[in-house]
């Protein structure tokens, strides 16, 4: 360790440990201003707060402790429960419990059985409510594959959303085209406008349906509709 007590900056170098009432900072080297209470940890960084459960992993953090803010670069990846969360870049927000994760960002939620990937994404832990900004590709359920942009995901009402042009493909060659779309993952229900669904997609002979809007039982395939054309 050395201390350069003029400028109130301490350095360490080797695996080292910063500790405090609720978290745990494990890293290669550290750097300490005293002053700013700022810790720059480098190197294998492991951040782990017991009060709140969940660790924080990246090539470098940043710990604002006078903020409660945690920024990290390089190979981030945060876990929480059933939930984690891989990424470039971290931001995130100890005081109001939210992680803005960016670049080559993946959710893997393994309670619900979602993964999520895309490049923007906004995590309100509180809320138990994720945003994404930007291209993003979903597979809920093991089957059910959405690519689409700026989705919505709210795991308290089990709604997954987008106001924007998507698809939807599932395992059994049927895919789904529409400007909109509110699903309810508990119970497979699709709630969707301007719709094309196209069945045994990519195969010879395939069965194309157009709805303004309609409701779909990912279930059983069937639905409720309005103004229908079968092609």
């Amino acid at each position: 360790i050395t201390y350069q007590k003029n400028d109130e900056l301490i350095f360490s170098d080797g695996n080292s440990k910063a500790v405090d009432d609720d978290i745990e900072i494990n890293a290669k080297n550290f750097e300490y201003n005293k002053l700013s209470n700022i810790i720059f940890a480098k190197g294998d960084v492991k951040v782990n707060n017991k009060k709140e459960n969940y660790l924080i992993f990246s090539d470098k953090i940043t710990y604002q402790k006078n903020d409660e803010l945690i920024f990290s670069d390089g190979n981030s990846k945060a876990s929480d429960g059933g939930v984690t969360i891989y990424g470039d870049k971290f931001n995130f927000d100890q005081t109001q419990n939210i992680l803005n994760a960016q670049g080559n960002v993946k959710v893997d939620d393994k309670i619900e059985k979602i993964i999520i990937e895309t490049n923007f994404l906004t995590y309100q832990k509180n809320l138990n409510k994720i945003f994404t900004k930007g291209k993003t590709k979903a597979l809920i359920q093991s089957k059910y594959e959405f690519i689409s942009n700026d989705v919505f995901l709210d795991k308290e009402l089990k709604e997954f959303k987008s106001d924007k042009f998507s698809t939807i493909k599932d395992d059994n060659f049927n895919l789904n085209k529409l400007s909109k779309f509110l699903y309810f993952f508990d119970r497979k229900f699709l709630k969707g406008n301007n719709i094309e669904v196209q069945n045994n997609f990519g195969k010879e002979k395939n069965d194309k349906f157009y709805f303004d809007n309609a409701f779909i039982n990912f279930s059983d395939n069937s639905f409720i509709s309005k103004d229908t054309k079968i092609e």
